[in-house]
């Protein structure tokens, strides 16, 4: 029998993990090749929009005096009033599963969150015909009632996570249940509700579907106009990139608002002691909570269901919508995952290359899908190509792609880091002693131990895809309508009966993941109930 000569073995400090390359060898290429990869992702189609802002435009100045103004407050405001009232549902919600004993309350604490399963856009085609109302405050509703379990879950798990001792404490010292949450479980959430607000903020500065069916004019709705009805790409450009720093201003306020606050937990888990809901509060808190799901979910499908069986099924068939989105789904959530991949297996190497990567794709997510694809366009029109010509083949499905690869790497790479980190730096170095290779630690330990998490990035990122709307409208193939482009479609000609079925085959396809995250999530707490 051969005996492994220590000194002759490849020193785990010289290989580096997984792919049996020594670090002086591979150093180059992590700094510059694959770094400015990640970079570049997510990064080219802001730098070329920026380009194309710098064009001539013929009609900006127009859209510039008569109707930025109006777009860019109405935006604004849309985004205030709708964060607001997203935050505040969501942060109730929460604090109602998490404080109070309720009739309901273990099915409503994973219910509360499935509204994520319906696109902002779909509730408004519901909505608007349910109320026959358009305009700002009805936007503002939607946006609320979809959106809220941004925060929900996010203020959930850190009222879960807090200081059980703080907390009796002040119970015992006399404090209500309201008293302890505005002193105590309130400041010690903060960062995690001002996470969840961002994010809530960041879909609706984003969102297309919505905004349109409604009216409501906002900037994404001025990028829309002025590339589908002016034909100018410089001046949606230019909307874009206000857009753009409208967002990213969010984000700054988002990470200022965390600065120097830490999400207190207990250094020892246990259940806390909640308080029992009788009388009226037994019928107002468990009333509350299912009116915020019914208003994100129940009633929009329930309404949507009615007027797609009093129709029928609509004369062109959903074949074809289903199977492109189902190639969409399958090719971008490739491209995505082998992003996010190479992004997580980089971020093991090191803290800092893990907060890099994270940076990175984070900010590929708060660029709006509409932003995105309009760099994409501009980086075909500035390197000389015909934008409509270049956007009939093959080379739009590479485009889709590259824009869902921008936008979802987000989605995809926390699932995959925490595949990853279950094959621990011993058991590869365990394997490399046995004498295996880069490549077959890789396919046999870190690939088996990883699988599940990437499934389930798979599908997230598949759900993600299924819903979009501003890229997809912009960027897709002539012909090639998914059934997010079918249901606008239908919608937009006030054909809401037929809108009706690609809008419920879409939150059916979300629902189901939406569903297994949240009662895993709920699950996922030893002691919960």
């Amino acid at each position: 029998m051969t005996t492994l000569d220590p000194a002759a073995r490849p020193s785990p400090a010289r290989d580096w993990d997984g792919l049996g390359v020594s670090k002086a060898r591979f150093k180059p290429v992590k700094s510059w090749a694959l770094f400015a990869l990640l970079v570049a992702i997510p990064g080219l189609p802001v730098l070329f929009t920026f380009l194309a802002a710098a064009q001539p435009s013929t009609s900006f100045d127009h859209i510039a005096r008569v109707l930025l103004g109006e777009m860019a407050l109405t935006s604004l405001a849309l985004l205030v009033l709708a964060t607001l009232g997203a935050t505040i549902l969501g942060v109730i919600a929460a604090w109602f599963v998490t404080a109070y004993q309720f009739v309901g309350r273990t099915a409503l604490s994973w219910a509360l969150a499935l509204p994520l399963a319906m696109p902002a856009y779909v509730a408004a085609y519901a909505w608007g015909d349910l109320t026959g109302a358009r305009g700002f405050w009805i936007a503002t509703l939607v946006y609320v009632a979809t959106l809220y379990p941004y925060v929900y879950l996010a203020a959930r798990s850190a009222f879960e996570a807090q200081s059980v001792c703080a907390l009796e404490a002040a119970r015992l010292l006399g404090a209500g249940a309201w008293k302890r949450f505005f002193t105590i479980a309130l400041p010690l959430a903060r960062p995690a509700i001002a996470a969840g607000a961002a994010l809530t903020g960041l879909e609706i500065a984003a969102d297309y579907g919505a905004a349109d069916h409604l009216g409501v004019s906002t900037l994404t709705i001025g990028v829309f106009r002025a590339w589908f009805s002016m034909g100018d790409l410089a001046a949606a450009a230019r909307i874009a990139c206000l857009l753009l720093v409208g967002v990213l201003f969010l984000v700054w306020l988002e990470r200022k608002s965390r600065a120097g606050l830490v999400a207190g937990g207990s250094t020892r888990w246990r259940t806390p002691q909640r308080a029992q809901a009788s009388g009226v509060a037994g019928i107002l808190i468990p009333g509350f909570c299912v009116a915020c799901l019914a208003l994100g979910l129940v009633i929009p499908v329930l309404h949507l269901a009615g007027l797609a069986s009093a129709s029928g099924v609509p004369k062109r068939a959903l074949n074809e919508p289903l199977v492109a989105t189902a190639l969409l789904c399958a090719l971008g959530a490739s491209a995505t995952l082998i992003l996010a991949g190479l992004s997580a297996f980089i971020g093991q190497r090191s803290a800092q290359a893990s907060g890099f990567v994270r940076a990175v794709s984070l900010a590929g997510y708060a660029t709006p899908g509409a932003v995105t694809a309009l760099g994409i366009l501009a980086a075909l029109a500035l390197s000389g190509s015909h934008v409509v010509a270049a956007l009939s083949g093959p080379l739009a499905i590479i485009a889709l792609c590259y824009a869902y690869a921008a936008r979802f790497t987000a989605a995809g790479l926390e699932p995959l880091s925490a595949g990853l980190e279950k094959s621990t730096r011993s058991m590869r170095e365990s394997a490399q002693t046995l004498g295996a290779n880069g490549m077959k630690r890789f396919l046999k330990l870190e690939a088996p131990l990883a699988a599940p998490s990437a499934f389930a990035a798979a599908l997230i990122v598949a759900v993600e895809i299924a819903k979009e709307l501003p890229a997809t409208t912009i960027l897709r193939p002539f012909g090639l309508d998914t059934l997010a482009v079918r249901a606008h479609a239908y919608a937009a000609d006030e054909r809401l009966g037929a809108a009706a079925w690609p809008a419920l085959a879409i939150v059916l396809v979300a629902l189901v993941p939406t569903l297994l995250f949240s009662h895993g999530l709920s699950k996922s707490r030893a002691g919960q109930s």
